[in-house]
């Protein structure tokens, strides 16, 4: 059964659920240009911000509010602490934010759900409001009261993109899974088995061409092309193979590429790399005896952490393939 990651969320400090957001937005590159934390003390009314454009405040950017609490977010917080961005925008310390997101893992209270459902009656209760309830708790000591300037900030706001974000809705997100490993080693599962197409494709041209004259090496006279050795009763059913094993790293890597962080793959292929370097060096008569060498080495790694619980023989063997495609390791 997955464990409850919702749970843990609600578990971690102030600043561990700050983290956690900033390492969730680096992930949804195709909504924000970059991202930033700017908690603590003069944050402004801002935990975690994510800028749309190269331009960061002076363009269009995203307010995310992280309130850890031991229970909901309750009203009385929910409009202190957005009326404090409407009084930083009317000094001119930033533009208003596209969105506002409260995160709360704990959930809102009913009446803040009812006026984010409600954008024009949320408007208004500022307006109504700001003398009583929020003015006196914006500064420590002392009174805001409702300019002309912060009375346009209120207006000029588009309430309609005031959102919550509770611990199950963000862990549920499909730009949480990587953090998920990340902080909880959370197991992605094993991926696809990879397919090698009928057709041989030009980014596996290198480690084939290598294999190729290993193969005319081996049988005595030199194959026109890999096509010809496919045709080989011997040496077809090994070529075959071959790209079996490469094609299947390629879909481990395409699968951990989206599902874990970018070390954890660099990680997995330099413990393949160093658990054949020394096989591949000793076998400096090069062809078919350095590659069986290597593979076999390969098949016996364990590699650490979810990927190397997850690598299948032919993803370490195939890996090597990669290595030779890219020059890393060559088998000629």
């Amino acid at each position: 059964m997955r464990p409850n990651y919702a749970v843990q969320l609600t578990a971690l400090p102030d600043e561990r659920l700050e983290a956690f957001v900033n390492d969730w937005l680096a992930n949804r590159t195709k909504d924000y240009n970059s991202h930033e934390r700017w908690s603590g003390t003069g944050d402004m009314g801002r935990d975690v911000v994510a800028y749309v454009t190269d331009q960061r405040h002076e363009g269009p950017w995203d307010n995310f509010q992280c309130k850890q609490l031991g229970a909901r977010l309750s009203e009385k917080a929910a409009f202190v602490e957005l009326g404090k961005i409407f009084m930083h925008a009317a000094k001119g310390e930033y533009t208003l934010p596209r969105s506002y997101t409260f995160v709360a893992p704990r959930g809102v209270v009913r009446n803040v759900q009812a006026f984010i459902a409600h954008p024009e009656r949320f408007r208004q209760a500022f307006l109504d409001r700001w003398a009583t309830g929020i003015a006196g708790e914006l500064v420590e000591n002392a009174s805001v009261p409702l300019s002309e300037e912060i009375r346009s900030a209120i207006n000029a706001f588009d309430f309609t993109q005031v959102y919550s974000l509770d611990a199950v809705r963000l862990v549920d997100d499909s730009h949480a899974k990587t953090v998920l490993v990340k902080w909880f080693n959370d197991d992605p599962g094993p991926s696809p088995l990879g397919v090698a197409p009928d057709q041989l494709q030009d980014h596996e041209s290198a480690y084939i061409s290598q294999l190729v004259d290993i193969y005319g090496e081996c049988a005595g006279s030199k194959f026109e092309n890999p096509a010809a050795v496919l045709q080989d009763a011997r040496w077809g059913t090994h070529l075959r193979d071959q790209r079996t094993r490469y094609f299947d790293a390629a879909e481990f890597d395409r699968y951990y590429r989206d599902s874990t962080p970018p070390d954890y793959l660099s990680t997995f292929k330099d413990e393949v790399y160093h658990g054949v370097s020394d096989v591949y060096t000793e076998s400096n008569g090069g062809g078919l005896e350095r590659v069986t060498r290597v593979l076999s080495q390969a098949a016996t790694i364990q590699a650490s952490g979810v990927l190397g619980r997850h690598a299948r023989v032919q993803v370490k063997q195939g890996t090597c393939h990669h290595f030779a495609n890219e020059g890393r390791l060559p088998w000629k």
